[in-house]
């Protein structure tokens, strides 16, 4: 499958990694002037980006649209991550784009989506938390750590994709995806949601148990994590270990109902344990915990280390990314290259599409499409 991307950012991209790592030809139409914006914060843009190419085309010239309508006529998915309107300016609506290739799967993700009052207002992560109920009141209200909204519409994005494909692949027709970060973290909120709506008991999270938490161990004060959310047989096995039988027996109601009691003692309590032997006297006892990693931590994991979560480059020796988190059989597919240079592809696809030589010098020279600085010098 060749997926065509003209989507930035977080969501587009961090989507296409996943369908590239699952082995899609994913083809970025970047400007030749910049590129992705993303591209001066290299991590992120390697993060996001490997095992994909990328080709650089000037979409307000009438020859550089002519260029991708060429790319998209031999494509199974068109991504784009623009404001509503926006492709229809360029003079690439995707309805048009669909009636004149009618098995391409088109698929727009944007902050509100495609329809509505706010469909054609820019926003990006904390704008979409904060309609979303995610931004809660207090005295320093703050957003979320992670741009939850880039992340979950990505990932409806690959879900809607794929299901697209996987319907026109059993006879029916190619479906336009419309994905808006909005809907996405609304989604997310499902459970808070229709239990407001419906005057139904939801579950709180963080859930009331006193099991439940972050806390200091030792003299060090190193962060250690007890999920216990209501199951007593866990809470049973952590006050034994703790040296207190005399506790396991309370049940989750009454340990609701003491909550501010009961997490006082287990943070003095704690903080007299050494880690390493409270891990070692949890482990087995089907007690959820764990230590809190940081960045560095979290790649040396032997869990994470075990499932080969991060993975080598084999296109480029020493760097290291995340590999997409589906096995299928035990295995996940290969990452073969590092993110591209801004036009690195340009010519290979060009000439995939059967542009003599000739036409590709004037394309470059009339800076309808770029390459790569590193690939021209190449070339001498």
């Amino acid at each position: 499958m060749r997926v065509v991307s003209l989507a930035e950012q977080y969501p587009g991209p961090f989507a296409t990694m996943l369908l590239a790592d699952m082995g899609a030809d994913v083809v970025l139409v970047e400007r030749p002037r910049g590129g992705d914006p993303t591209r001066r914060f290299s991590g992120h843009f390697e993060a996001l980006n490997r095992n994909k190419r990328s080709i650089a085309v000037d979409l307000k010239q009438d020859a550089g649209r002519a260029v991708f309508l060429d790319l998209v006529a031999g494509a199974d998915v068109l991504i784009e991550g623009f404001r509503p309107g926006v492709m229809a300016r360029l003079g690439l609506d995707p309805v048009e784009l669909q009636r004149r290739f009618p098995d391409l799967v088109c698929a727009s993700v944007s902050s509100f989506g495609q329809t509505g009052p706010l469909g054609a207002r820019g926003g990006h992560d904390l704008s979409v938390q904060g309609l979303a109920g995610y931004v809660q009141p207090g005295d320093r209200p703050a957003p979320a750590p992670l741009p939850l909204a880039d992340i979950a519409s990505a990932m409806f994005a690959a879900l809607g994709i794929v299901s697209a494909l996987l319907g026109r692949e059993r006879g029916g027709r190619a479906s336009r995806v419309d994905v808006s970060m909005l809907d996405s973290l609304v989604s997310w909120r499902s459970t808070a949601i229709v239990s407001a709506l419906n005057g139904l008991a939801p579950a709180p999270y963080p859930p009331e148990d006193p099991g439940y938490g972050v806390f200091a161990v030792g003299t060090g004060g190193e962060l250690f994590t007890l999920s216990i959310a209501g199951e007593d047989h866990q809470w049973h096995a952590l006050c034994t270990v703790l040296g207190r039988p005399d506790m396991a027996t309370i049940e989750v109601s009454a340990r609701e109902a003491r909550r501010e009691e009961l997490s006082a003692w287990l943070a003095e309590t704690l903080r007299g344990a050494d880690p390493r032997d409270l891990e070692a006297a949890l482990a087995g006892r089907g007690v959820g915990f764990g230590l809190v990693n940081d960045d560095a931590g979290v790649a040396k994991d032997p869990q994470v280390v075990a499932r080969g979560v991060i993975a080598p480059v084999t296109g480029a020796p020493g760097l290291r990314v995340v590999r997409q988190p589906v096995l299928f059989d035990d295995r996940s597919g290969p990452i073969t290259r590092p993110a591209p240079k801004l036009g690195e592809h340009t010519r290979e696809i060009l000439a995939e599409l059967g542009y003599a030589p000739s036409k590709v010098e004037d394309l470059l020279l009339g800076v309808v499409v770029a390459a790569s600085e590193e690939q021209e010098m190449s070339r001498g």
